[in-house]
């Protein structure tokens, strides 16, 4: 996204060609997300940064947490974005479904629900950024890479690779799954931009291996998200 220039000298135009009601928030997203808590916890804290940009005034993100499975996340999305649409009285910008895969592959109506949150989410232009096996796997991106070429990582393995590479920075901490400190542990390493790099390269290598989402083992979408939200801060947070 390009640069729009100064946030605050364009403040001024603005007061004049729109109305001042459509001034509160220019920009509405909604993230829908499997985990009520991590995930919900990570993507808060990218609404905190933006309201901290332009208070009220510039993107209103609201993330939430289901419990659902990777279909109940989409048709989730999609409620809870008429139900923003009419809060906001204006369309939602951007909707995305985050889910993971675990070990869906081992049920064959788990398969299909997989299958189906894909095809749901193209339908009703709901964005999708799974992770294949886990939300962790993007987490772990932020401190080393991962080569797809030595095969599937279990999540397990994957929550054992992260707390291993968070204690080299912090000696006390233990990994518990479902608990918030890992993403405070993580957004101290501002290796964003980084772990959106490695994550490219797992999706670019399973996208020219013809791997279909159930069968990427490494892999996650959340890099595109979050590319997207750091263009965004980036756009309106620029005062150059």
């Amino acid at each position: 996204m390009a640069r729009r220039g100064s946030v605050r000298r364009q403040a001024a135009k603005d007061e004049i060609e729109r109305p001042a009601r459509s001034r509160k928030y220019t920009y509405h997203i909604l993230i829908v997300c499997e985990d009520e808590n991590t995930e919900k916890y990570y993507f808060q804290k990218y609404a905190d940064r933006f309201q901290e940009i332009w208070p009220n005034e510039t993107v209103y993100l609201r993330a939430v947490g289901t419990g659902r499975n990777s279909l109940g996340v989409v048709r989730r999305a999609i409620e809870e974005r008429t139900a923003l649409a009419e809060e906001a009285r204006k369309s939602v910008d951007m909707t995305w479904a985050v889910f993971d895969k675990d070990d869906l592959d081992k049920s064959e109506g788990n398969v299909r629900n997989f299958n189906e949150a894909f095809e749901l989410g193209k339908q009703e232009d709901v964005k999708i950024a799974y992770s294949n096996e886990c939300f962790e796997l993007w987490l772990l991106l932020h401190y080393r890479g991962i080569d797809p070429k030595d095969g599937p990582v279990p999540r397990v393995r994957l929550y054992e690779l992260l707390e291993t590479e968070i204690r080299k920075h912090n000696q006390d901490f233990v990994y518990e799954h479902g608990k918030n400190n890992v993403i405070d542990e993580v957004l101290k390493t501002d290796n964003v931009n980084t772990a959106i790099k490695r994550a490219a390269y797992l999706d670019n290598r399973h996208i020219q291996n013809g791997h279909a989402p159930i069968e990427a083992n490494p892999n996650t979408l959340v890099y595109k998200l979050v590319s997207e939200l750091e263009d965004l801060l980036s756009y309106y947070g620029y005062d150059g």
